[in-house]
């Protein structure tokens, strides 16, 4: 299996403070010891390693998402230096960036568009909800900053074409329903959803039995109830998608891995930055584009564990009803510095029951429709 999914983490640093980003506030502080940007050596090492690791693979579409940090803090001419290069070397490929939003402005539409690069913007619901988290290193909220940015993007011919999705972490503490009609209001038809990145290592704190579940049982009914097939929810549709015995390939559902390699600012060559969660340096292999290909990636003993999922599922796993849909959740979700990954998913109640859910909503839906 090659990996065709690539994330750049071209700034290692990010203007805004986020108090659950898994970079900055979790067990891994890594970051601390990384270049500030990426190199010119390190990009051109980079578009060596994809064009040397896709020979071969000749239905392969390439895709390279910017990252941070906050991506937007490589600067324009870098931006531009880099593209120039993934031109010469890769020729045909796809190239994304996801922001919290906070820089995009008219210049940075313009220059992404004429790029080709294609963007996602981070949004967390409401100002109330979004800025008790997603601050400024003055503690200030970006709502407003990051809700301009959207509407920018909306406004104009070239924002449109390169305007992907929205990605919100689920928050508790806003209904499901507020968010749901919040981020229709924002005229949004495509958006996603994330768990925050606990795993039973670090638990959320919980005052119910499967609050997660009940919380995404409900934002599916809002998505459901709607009727709008118009309306592009990814975390929604794999799953279901899993249920319909679809083969997927996805990080979070299912049996069908799919390969994500990230490249650090000084080349550090690692699996996917999820696990930085789980504690410190995990995601450290010693690889480095400078001088290893992405193979030796591959042959890693987590990457081998994200490729090959069903061997790695605990004997819980194993017997659950759910298995080829859920897949035991992320890997990391299933973290504890005991027994490693050998745990059903810190998440695993809050799956079961928004699947049980899920499987009586399409029922119904589908024998209505």
């Amino acid at each position: 299996m090659n990996v065709r999914d690539y994330v750049l983490k071209v700034a290692s640093r990010c203007n805004l403070n986020c108090s659950y980003c898994y970079m900055y506030h979790h067990a891994d502080q890594s970051y601390r010891t990384q270049p500030l940007l990426m190199s010119e050596q390190v990009v051109h090492a980079v578009a060596r390693r994809v064009e040397e690791h896709r020979r071969g693979d000749s239905d392969a579409m390439v895709r390279l998402t910017l990252h941070g940090g906050e991506p937007l803090l490589f600067g324009k001419e870098r931006l531009i230096e880099l593209v120039r290069t993934f031109d010469q070397v890769l020729g045909e490929y796809q190239l994304g960036l996801q922001t919290n939003g906070v820089l995009l402005d008219e210049s940075w539409i313009e220059l992404l568009n004429r790029l080709n690069i294609f963007v996602g913007i981070s949004i967390d619901g409401p100002e109330v909800y979004h800025d008790r988290y997603r601050v400024d290193h003055q503690g200030r909220g970006s709502h407003s900053r990051v809700e301009q940015a959207i509407r920018l993007l909306q406004s104009s011919a070239a924002g449109q074409r390169i305007f992907g999705s929205t990605l919100t972490v689920v928050d508790l503490s806003c209904p499901p329903e507020t968010l749901y009609a919040y981020l229709r209001g924002l005229d949004l038809l495509n958006f996603d959803i994330l768990l925050p990145d606990h795993n039973l290592q670090y638990p959320p704190e919980q005052q119910e039995d499967a609050p997660y579940g009940k919380y995404l049982a409900r934002l599916f009914e809002c998505w459901l109830s709607e009727n709008n097939p118009g309306v592009q929810i990814g975390f929604f549709e794999d799953a279901i998608g899993l249920m319909l015995r679809k083969s997927i390939p996805n990080s979070f559902w299912g049996l069908h891995a799919l390969p994500i390699a990230v490249i650090e600012t000084d080349g550090s060559l690692e699996p996917p930055d999820y696990f930085k969660s789980c504690a410190p340096e995990i995601t450290k292999q010693g690889l480095n584009v400078l001088h290893d290909p992405i193979q030796s990636l591959l042959e890693t003993s987590l990457m081998q564990q994200i490729l090959e999922p069903e061997p790695s599922l605990c004997s819980t796993c194993r017997g659950c009803q759910w298995k080829e849909v859920c897949g035991g959740g992320l890997l990391s979700h299933r973290f504890h510095e005991q027994n490693q990954f050998d745990n059903p998913s810190v998440y695993c109640a809050d799956i079961e029951y928004f699947l049980a859910c899920t499987a009586v909503a399409l029922d119904t839906h589908l024998a209505a429709s």
